[in-house]
């Protein structure tokens, strides 16, 4: 076996290829911690910002939130809690629904 261990030492580990992702139709590489968080997340929820790769802010959905309105017919209350409505009368309030 001439020679084999020559060979064996000559041997050199075959480089991993980089992670890379592709942003705003640019292909980048990047760290394996990037990689993770941009495959966790989505592609399409990231942008090039100053030349960094950063994550795009989140739209938040819009809330319905009721609010009690004097009305011309609406509630009146039992002890003024307005959880617990006694009768409906001329100028009371009533429960309206307003969006953020």
């Amino acid at each position: 076996m001439p020679g084999f261990f020559e060979a064996l030492k000559n041997i050199k580990p075959r480089e991993r290829p980089k992670p890379q992702v592709v942003i705003d139709g640019h292909t980048v590489e990047v760290s394996l911690e990037k990689f993770k968080e941009v495959l966790a997340h989505g592609q399409e929820n990231f942008e090039f910002k100053k030349g960094k790769i950063v994550r795009k802010p989140s739209k938040r959905p819009l809330r319905n939130q009721m609010t009690l309105r004097k009305s011309k017919k609406g509630y009146n209350f039992l002890d003024g809690n307005p959880y617990w409505p006694k009768s409906i009368v001329q100028g009371g309030y009533e429960w309206q629904i307003e969006q953020e």
